[in-house]
């Protein structure tokens, strides 16, 4: 489908938070997870918009919205309520990282129905935060490749068999994608892969800081839907059913 006009929301800290709205009826907004933009959801805002009016965030440090001076959780849920404030949805949906964020301003605005579609939400050691340092001072030094193999292990990202390649490997293909990507032309709304892996340091940021915190959501008040793929990671699950122990609803 073809790319809507974008539109902006002020954030709570004046920063431009911008979103793509998409098909008819009560509002639905829609938070991407990491490595994602607003438009990596295009194709699921295509199939709610029958009955949904989806607004898709596009979170900080991408595309259409300001920048993240300082990687925390809650400018993120103050992102979001701007989003929500601006297009009148009290229905939330929430992809990975997007999940947690989600889920965080449940507990604050006022939300009608929530759903969280794998929140990497570390609980009892089953993420590796241990592997955050390395990623951030690799991201610090400008080593984006070597940044990216680090978050390749850390959120377990493509096949298994990858997790256990040497670091210089991972860093090595990583170092080729980014070249690829620099040189290739974007389609509308788009934004590049280096563009995405700096902004990993929110993402981060915001699973570091909801380590531990599954119970809190048992103050969840609204109906909560949570989804998990058949084929996902361990850890996810663990997150999934944990979170499902927490809200009444």
């Amino acid at each position: 489908m073809s790319l809507p006009e974008p539109r902006h929301a002020t954030s709570a800290d004046g920063t431009r938070i911008g979103y793509y709205s998409v098909g008819s009826g009560p509002g639905l907004a829609l938070v991407h997870g990491s490595l994602q933009s607003a438009v990596s959801q295009l194709e699921l805002a295509a199939l709610l918009s029958p009955a949904h009016t989806v607004h898709l965030v596009e979170r900080r440090g991408r595309g259409l919205s300001g920048s993240m001076p300082a990687a925390t959780f809650r400018t993120e849920v103050e992102d979001v309520r701007a989003v929500l404030a601006a297009t009148a949805s009290r229905d939330l949906l929430g992809i990975s990282t997007g999940a947690i964020i989600a889920a965080r301003t449940a507990l604050v605005d006022d939300v009608r129905r929530l759903a969280l579609f794998e929140p990497p939400l570390p609980v009892d050691g089953s993420v590796r935060l241990d592997l955050v340092p390395g990623f951030l001072a690799a991201l610090d030094a400008g080593d984006l490749p070597r940044a990216m193999a680090v978050s390749m292990r850390l959120a377990e990202m493509g096949p298994p068999w990858m997790f256990g390649l040497p670091a210089g490997i991972l860093a090595a293909v990583s170092r080729r994608m980014l070249a690829r990507d620099d040189t290739r032309p974007l389609s509308p709304g788009a934004v590049h892969v280096r563009e995405l892996v700096l902004a990993l340091r929110a993402d981060f940021a915001v699973v570091t800081e909801s380590a531990g915190t599954a119970a809190e959501h048992a103050a969840l008040t609204v109906p909560t839907l949570l989804l998990e793929g058949t084929r996902t990671r361990p850890y996810l699950r663990t997150a999934v059913a944990a979170l499902a122990a927490a809200p009444p609803r």
